[in-house]
C-alpha cells in the first residue's frame, strides 16, 4: 500500500511538472507570437533652408585675354627684358631679337606686349634661334602675356541644358589649390554652335581674380546654379523613400511611425525639397526606415536638426 501510494505521487508529481513544462512551452510561444520586436530608429526634423537647382561640369582655366607672341623676322634672342610674373602694360618691350647676318648690322628688333597685363610664361631662352614661318603650326612662340585680373572658366556643357541657361548666370568654382573657397562667376558666353561629336557647346564663366590666386591651367570644378529657391522644407535624402514611383517618409508621433506620401523637389548631394506632404517641425525617420510598416511602434535613439 504505501509502495502504491509513492507511486501514484511520483506519477503525479511527473504529470504535474509535465503539464507546467507544456504550459510554459505554449506561453513562450504565444510570447514569441504576440510579442512585437520594436526597431530602432533615428529621426530629424523638417526644416527650412536654401535649395539650388544646379547642373556640375569641369573646366580648364584661362585669363580674360591671353596672347601668345611670336618673332616677325628671322634671328635670335638677344635678351628677355621681363621675368615670368611681371606685370607689364600695353607696347612694353619683352624680348630683343638680334637679326644681324654676316657682313650687315641691323638695329635690334623687338617684341612687345599687345595687352596689360603679366607675363606668365617664356617658351625659349636667351640665344635661341627664331624663325618666322606662313604655317601657323611651324611657328614657334616666344613668350605669353595675360591679365589675370580677371578669369574664365571654359566648360562643356550637355545640350540637354541649354535650353535652361542664361547668361550672367551664378556660378560657384572650386579649384584643388584651395579646397575650402569657393569662388564666384557668372556665365558671359554660351557658345552658339554644339560640337557634334561630344553634343555639348562652350560654355564661358567670368570670376574677378584681383588677388591672382586663380591661374591660367588649373583644373576647376564648376556649379552653375539655374535655380535657387529660399525657406524651402527640406529633409535629409535618406529620409524619403520609393514604392511603385511614389515617394514617401516616414514620420513618428509619439513613438509611433506613419507613412506619408510627399512629392519632392529640387534634390542636393545631402538634401531633397519636400514640395507636398510635410510640415516643418516634423520628426522623420531617418535611419531604421526601410522595412518599417505603416503604425509600427518605434523606439528613438536620437533625434536633432537636419543641419
Amino acid at each position: 500500500m504505501k509502495k502504491f501510494v509513492i507511486l501514484t505521487l511520483i506519477i503525479f508529481l511527473i504529470v504535474l511538472g509535465g503539464f507546467r513544462i507544456i504550459k510554459g512551452i505554449k506561453n513562450n510561444n504565444d510570447g514569441r507570437q504576440t510579442e512585437a520586436r520594436v526597431p530602432t530608429v533615428k529621426v530629424t526634423q523638417v526644416i527650412k533652408g536654401e535649395v539650388e537647382d544646379k547642373i556640375s561640369c569641369v573646366g580648364n582655366i584661362a585669363g580674360q585675354e591671353m596672347v601668345t607672341l611670336m618673332s616677325k623676322i628671322p634671328g635670335k634672342i638677344d635678351s628677355f627684358l621681363v621675368k615670368e610674373g611681371n606685370k607689364v602694360k600695353k607696347g612694353d618691350v619683352l624680348v630683343l631679337i638680334d637679326r644681324d647676318i654676316e657682313g650687315m648690322k641691323y638695329e635690334k628688333a623687338s617684341i612687345k606686349s599687345p595687352i596689360d597685363g603679366m607675363v606668365i610664361k617664356k617658351f625659349l631662352d636667351k640665344g635661341s634661334q627664331v624663325e618666322p614661318s606662313v604655317s601657323p603650326i611651324m611657328r614657334v612662340p616666344v613668350i605669353m602675356v595675360a591679365n589675370i585680373d580677371r578669369i574664365k572658366v571654359l566648360v562643356n556643357v550637355s545640350e540637354k541644358y541649354l535650353g535652361r541657361l542664361k547668361e550672367k548666370a551664378e556660378a560657384k568654382v572650386k579649384v584643388d589649390a584651395y579646397p575650402d573657397e569657393v569662388f564666384l562667376g557668372e556665365i558671359t558666353r554660351i557658345a552658339p554652335l554644339v560640337d557634334l561629336s561630344t553634343r555639348t557647346a562652350e560654355v564661358e564663366i567670368e570670376i574677378a581674380n584681383k588677388e591672382h590666386q586663380l591661374k591660367p591651367g588649373m583644373f576647376a570644378r564648376v556649379d552653375i546654379i539655374l535655380k535657387k529657391k529660399e525657406n524651402s522644407l527640406i529633409v535629409p535624402i535618406q529620409a524619403v523613400l520609393s514604392e511603385n514611383n511614389r515617394k514617401f517618409v516616414f514620420v513618428v508621433n509619439g513613438s509611433v511611425a506613419h507613412k506619408k506620401k510627399v512629392k519632392t523637389g529640387i534634390y542636393q548631394k545631402d538634401f531633397v525639397e519636400i514640395v507636398e506632404g510635410l510640415s516643418v517641425g516634423e520628426d522623420v525617420i531617418i535611419e531604421g526606415n526601410y522595412g518599417l510598416k505603416d503604425g509600427a511602434n518605434v523606439f528613438i535613439e536620437t533625434k536633432g536638426n537636419a543641419q
